[in-house]
């Protein structure tokens, strides 16, 4: 039987930089939505970070070059905190046991959702000091 529950992600930039990684406690099930939702809490900061989720090696879980797949890459979020506080369906493509691209009609393929057994990292670059990115992972558990 499965159960679905959201998981919280949260990244604050320390002082004088402009990045940050941050882990999720070990999921296993189904990625289903991610919503972002972030803050500058600097007055004035126009950053505009990009924010990427990340599978990692359940080995070694804690080192940032060691993962597995990217799960979603949304890019430049806008400057201004309501210009990208949205819900993402992130999907990879379907594969036979080739590890081949399935496809319903030779050309349109089929996506489903990310299965991940691990750790998702949240890594945020090109934000300043003080600004706080969460994502929150609605997962379908095992």
């Amino acid at each position: 039987m499965s159960k679905i529950n959201m998981y919280k992600i949260t990244n604050t930039i320390a002082a004088g930089e402009t990045t940050g990684t941050t882990f999720s406690i070990p999921i296993r099930g189904r990625i289903l939505t991610v919503k972002t939702k972030y803050s500058n809490t600097t007055p004035g900061s126009t950053s505009d970070r990009d924010v990427n989720l990340w599978e990692m090696d359940t080995a070694d879980e804690d080192d940032t070059t060691d993962s597995y797949q990217e799960i979603l890459n949304i890019g430049t979020l806008g400057a201004v905190p309501t210009d990208d506080n949205a819900i993402y369906y992130p999907r990879t493509p379907s594969q036979d046991n080739t590890g081949t691209d399935v496809t319903f009609d030779a050309t349109n393929e089929i996506y489903e959702p990310f299965l991940v057994f691990g750790r998702v990292m949240l890594q945020v670059t090109a934000a300043a000091e003080g600004d706080i990115t969460t994502v929150y992972l609605t997962v379908e558990e095992f």
